[in-house]
């Protein structure tokens, strides 16, 4: 599943390239996507997952994991995150829905191991206390319950791109696979091996493990398979791999448009647009802020003994989420994108969640309370909110 809204942007300076490092190859050239666009939503993802061929009939590809009990599964998401969400590009996949999926994956014998690689922000969050020991899956995290994952590469370190060309715990995954081995030593690496690799490389986040530990035993080849040279003598033993310029995955939208201005050779017209961009950027970003600002207000107002428990709106108290929580946090956010703006299709909104989630875990019924709060708050906003960052 992938967008692929990268190699022909506009923005891209190589037109119908992607390259992922600084002066890499082209990554592009050869990929084969079964789901692109509109496509690439929550609903599909769980029918590919959970084999749901009939359920994609005329969509995309169609194809679907059709695993058996002795198959191993490797899923990587790379996306936006937030607390109990990881996101799509319009619509967020909550951490209970994601559990039901694996738990009818289970049911259904479609699997024997999982092992997920989760980029988002806040990914430990869909795990911490949800996923079971039991199951037969791990799931390895670019941060855990309450830190933003990183831009990597970014800045001058892209060259004529003037963004982050990767993310810091897949940069570093991946290039700790890439580096020269024997395969011999490839095949038998185990899941841990490569989990304490990363750990120790990724140095603004800390990246968390979650599930079934036993699967950390396992080779990691028999998940995504390994290369190597058959040749030991080309071995080639590395002492690390290099700290690379990072952004928060918050920040990464401001720090490029801030880079083009005071380092990219721009016409007049092309500075004061994106200019111009980053003011309105700013003017949306203080209506939302004052949204949620007024919806946490009336229900710390409703509820004045509340506010003790779940903090305040930008210095929320750090509460683990439990699955009785989620339909209630999930009506929340349906009634600010129903009544207010698009919070999927609005990235800056995700550092404001954590809030809602709290409300929810200290009363999962206060849905009720809020919806009729959300209404009031969002009477007179502009209605051409859509893509603040």
């Amino acid at each position: 599943m992938m967008v692929d809204d990268i190699a022909n942007n506009t923005r891209n300076p190589t037109p119908g390239k992607i390259i992922n490092k600084p002066n890499g190859t082209d990554v592009y050239e050869g990929v084969v996507i079964d789901y692109k666009g509109d496509d690439v939503n929550k609903s599909n993802f769980l029918k590919i997952i959970t084999g749901d061929k009939e359920g994609l009939q005329s969509i995309g590809s169609g194809k679907v994991v059709e695993g058996g009990r002795h198959d191993r599964i490797f899923i990587n998401f790379v996306d936006h995150g937030t607390t109990g969400i990881l996101g799509f590009p319009n619509d967020y996949l909550y951490a209970d829905e994601l559990n039901d999926a694996f738990n009818s994956m289970r049911g259904n014998g479609t699997y024997k191991k999982i092992l997920l690689y989760i980029e988002a922000c806040r990914a430990g969050s869909i795990f911490d206390g949800i996923l079971a020991e039991d199951t037969g899956i791990l799931s390895v995290t670019a941060s855990g319950p309450r830190e933003s994952s990183y831009g990597s590469y970014c800045g001058s370190q892209s060259g004529p791109y003037k963004t982050c060309l990767g993310d810091l715990f897949s940069v570093t995954w991946m290039e700790d696979l890439e580096k020269p081995t024997s395969s011999k030593e490839a095949r038998r690496r185990k899941v841990f091996n490569d989990y304490r690799e990363v750990r120790t490389n990724v140095t603004k986040s800390n990246v968390m493990i979650y599930g079934d530990f036993e699967i950390g035993k396992e080779k990691l080849s028999s998940f995504i398979g390994y290369h190597g040279n058959d040749d030991d003598s080309q071995a080639v033993r590395s002492n690390g791999i290099d700290i690379k310029a990072t952004v928060s995955s918050r920040d990464v939208h401001e720090s490029e448009v801030q880079y083009q201005l005071a380092h990219g050779k721009l016409s007049l017209p092309e500075s004061l647009k994106l200019s111009a961009e980053l003011r309105q950027n700013k003017k949306m970003r203080s209506v939302i802020d004052s949204v949620f600002q007024k919806i946490y207000s009336g229900v710390v107002k409703a509820m004045p003994g509340i506010k003790s428990e779940i903090g305040d709106l930008e210095e929320p108290s750090y509460l683990q989420l439990n699955l009785s929580m989620f339909p209630c946090y999930r009506s929340i956010l349906n009634q600010i994108t129903k009544n207010c703006f698009s919070l999927p299709k609005n990235p800056y909104v995700l550092d404001k969640l954590t809030i809602f989630a709290n409300m929810c875990v200290v009363d999962n019924e206060i849905d009720q309370l809020v919806r009729n709060i959300v209404f009031k708050s969002c009477s007179r906003i502009p209605d051409n909110i859509i893509n603040v960052q």
